[in-house]
């Protein structure tokens, strides 16, 4: 999941430099962050995400009930 969110952020963004700006988190974090043994908080995938016009959704499972 987070060589794809990279991968998106370089195809959509320019880059990691670009990533940094938009996000305003430093370029050496998100390299951290999205690689293989990052572990990202919740609030960073958040800026990720919605600097690359994405947003995470949680919905239920179809057929199931509480």
């Amino acid at each position: 999941f987070k060589l794809a969110l990279k991968n998106v952020a370089d195809a959509r963004l320019g880059g990691i430099t670009a990533l940094a700006e938009e996000t305003s988190l430093g370029r050496e974090s998100l390299y951290k962050t999205l690689s293989k043994t990052g572990n990202p908080k919740l609030e960073t995938l958040t800026k990720i995400l919605s600097a690359a016009g994405l947003r995470l959704s949680i919905v239920p499972k179809t057929g199931t009930h509480a």
